[in-house]
């Protein structure tokens, strides 16, 4: 080895910081899923220790609120448009395509309720959106709820339907006529004559007319109430 005056210095670990951990959880989460995720796993993913990451939270679900708050931001639009219903139809979107970066989001927001920062932010930014239309407390919260209830609801079948194309190794073209087969012998028992017609796909343009037949229903009642703009 010679003199130690002549060998390279050790490099030295890097500094553990809230936000590496949070990078890492994050990795951790989109390629394995949010069961994947530990103290455990994340310290050996940055070469630490477990018991140091303790110093930045005190339990796991404390690093799950702060992963999932963490990706939140992602469903923030950068420019609202000014209409109320395409206000609503951004955010939406900008919240399914974060679905679809991260598929355990969903799962995550409907188990537990986002209080974090950027959650603030995204609830914020929903209130403006609808802000011009003078509702009352209670009124515009059940709007907001019903939007993110179906938001969530429709990313989370996506999402479902990906993952056991995933679990089984189908490709997509592979899972449509797999799919289209098992549509087509119910067809032919004359059991199913309705179902049968469905086609298999239940993407954007079912997202986007079904949002549109929601706030549809808002605006029919809104302008049956005298006193609303």
């Amino acid at each position: 080895m010679g003199s130690v005056w002549t060998r390279f210095p050790r490099a030295k670990p890097p500094r553990l910081s809230l936000e590496a951990i949070v990078a890492a959880a994050i990795g951790l989460a989109d390629a394995h899923g949010l069961d994947a995720v530990s103290i455990r796993r994340v310290a050996a993913e940055l070469s630490a220790r477990p018991m140091s990451l303790y110093s930045f939270m005190d339990r796991k679900d404390d690093l799950i609120e702060m992963i999932v708050d963490e990706v939140m931001s992602e469903m923030i639009v950068d420019e609202l448009p000014a209409g109320w219903r395409e206000a609503l139809h951004a955010i939406a979107a900008q919240t399914r395509a974060a679905g679809h970066r991260h598929p355990w989001l969903m799962t995550a927001i409907s188990q537990r309720p986002p209080m974090g920062p950027n959650a603030v932010r995204h609830s914020e930014q929903s209130m403006a959106a609808i802000s011009r239309l003078g509702l009352d407390p209670g009124r515009a919260r059940a709007l907001l709820i019903a939007v993110d209830a179906f938001t969530i609801g429709f990313g989370s079948l996506e999402l479902a339907e990906r993952a056991m194309r995933q679990r089984d190794g189908l490709t997509d073209s592979q899972w449509e006529a797999s799919t289209g087969a098992h549509l087509a012998r119910l067809s032919r028992t004359g059991q199913v004559p309705h179902l049968a017609q469905f086609s298999d796909d239940i993407a954007g343009d079912a997202f986007r007319a079904g949002l549109d037949w929601l706030l549809a229903g808002f605006a029919a009642e809104a302008d049956a109430q005298p006193d609303t703009p």
